[in-house]
């Protein structure tokens, strides 16, 4: 019998609302599943689940110019028309610099300009906890570009393992806000988890993300982090998310231990009280999950 493989995404419209000790969490309570992190600029996910056993993988984008020194005729060309001043006097190309335009490399009378790949980050793999559960996540190196590029490879290298084990769920700790890793992230899942706090800018964001999510077409819904810290607001995203057929999965009050948690760099969910205050979450989150 063919397994049909499936994928929950937790994202937020902004940064701070928790939604990485919940996605943590919501792995905990999952049990067996692949876990992946696709904020490539900024994983977090890792440092909750303590992978083992890391492997790291080149991740290649866009180019970088190379001078080939016995080639250069110092003739000057490079370093006054590079509008990024790429190249120094020296005629040493300067990589934090450098966009891989090729721009030098077409100009260059005697061709000692070539554009070659560059590395711009990598992808990992590991396992955590006792079940040697599969974790999958990347570091885009600062400044690069292609987030969205590192983002795919990240999850085709957890599909492909979700293939070879017959796993049936994949579980993602998405990157906030909606630009291009968020884009990225959302191909091929079968639900989003949005995460809100109650503040205006929190309520402003997810407005946002609930848009790109509708635009593409999945299905999603709502849980309200920390709701007790502005109830009036929490009010208002509840009635937002009614009009909007948004489900609400649940409300999280602020607690204490998931902050003591999070300082200690552990999953909240070990905790036996916030194992039993998010369980019945999670048993929204699969309802919908598995609703047609």
């Amino acid at each position: 019998m063919e397994v049909i493989m499936k994928e929950i995404l937790f994202i937020s419209g902004k940064g701070g609302t928790g939604k990485t000790a919940l996605t943590s969490s919501f792995i905990q309570l999952a049990g067996n599943c692949i876990a992946c992190d696709y904020d490539v600029d900024a994983s977090n996910l890792p440092i909750l689940l303590k992978p083992q056993n890391v492997r790291a993988y080149h991740f290649t984008a866009g180019y970088s110019a190379r001078i080939d020194e016995e080639s250069c005729i110092s003739c000057g060309l490079c370093t006054e028309l590079c509008r990024f001043d790429a190249i120094s006097s020296e005629y040493r190309v300067l990589p934090l610099f450098c966009e891989g335009c090729g721009f030098c490399e077409k100009i260059c009378p005697v061709e000692a300009i070539t554009m070659q790949a560059r590395s711009s980050g990598h992808c990992f793999e590991g396992v955590f906890n006792q079940n040697k559960q599969n974790l999958f996540f990347a570091d885009l190196r600062p400044g690069e570009e292609n987030s969205g590029k590192l983002v795919a490879q990240v999850k085709s290298m957890a599909r492909k393992m979700s293939d070879m084990d017959k796993a049936e769920l994949i579980i993602a700790d998405g990157p906030p806000g909606i630009g291009c890793a968020v884009i990225s992230s959302m191909v091929g899942v079968d639900l989003i988890v949005l995460v809100a706090e109650p503040s205006l800018s929190g309520f402003h964001d997810l407005r946002r993300v609930h848009q790109l999510m509708q635009l593409r077409g999945i299905k999603g819904v709502l849980i309200i982090n920390k709701w007790d810290l502005n109830p009036p607001i929490s009010r208002e995203l509840e009635n937002w998310a009614q009009k909007n057929s948004l489900p609400l999965a649940g409300k999280i009050p602020f607690s204490d231990i998931i902050a003591e948690s999070i300082a200690k760099a552990q999953i909240p969910a070990a905790n036996p009280e916030v194992h039993k205050m998010l369980f019945p979450l999670w048993e929204n989150i699969i309802g919908q999950l598995n609703v047609v």
